[in-house]
């Protein structure tokens, strides 16, 4: 169990990471994946986005950066099980054989 949770964390940092210094090259796949998981709660009407600045784009509110990370948090969590589970049958497979 503590391997999911290692795991879960390094991907949770790497995702962050990549946010917080982000490539050229991948900026718009990274802004995607903060303003993508907002855009249905905004539809419901929850403040998910701040005040718009004159001309440019509206950064995510304190509620919006929490859903952010519980919305990332729950994919990364399940493609940590996802993992984990192949591994764990795939050796349960090498030790039947041996």
């Amino acid at each position: 169990m503590l391997i999911r949770w290692v795991a879960w964390g390094a991907m949770m940092a790497l995702h962050f990471l990549a946010i917080v210094f982000v490539p050229a090259s991948i900026a718009p796949a990274l802004a995607g994946s903060v303003y993508l998981p907002l855009m249905p709660l905004r539809a419901l009407g929850l403040p998910v986005l701040s005040q718009e600045p004159s001309g440019g784009w509206a950064g995510p509110s304190v509620l919006g950066w929490v859903a952010v990370v519980l919305v990332w948090g729950l994919v990364w969590w399940g493609v940590v099980l996802l993992l984990t589970h192949f591994v764990q049958r795939r050796v349960r497979r090498a030790s039947h054989v041996a």
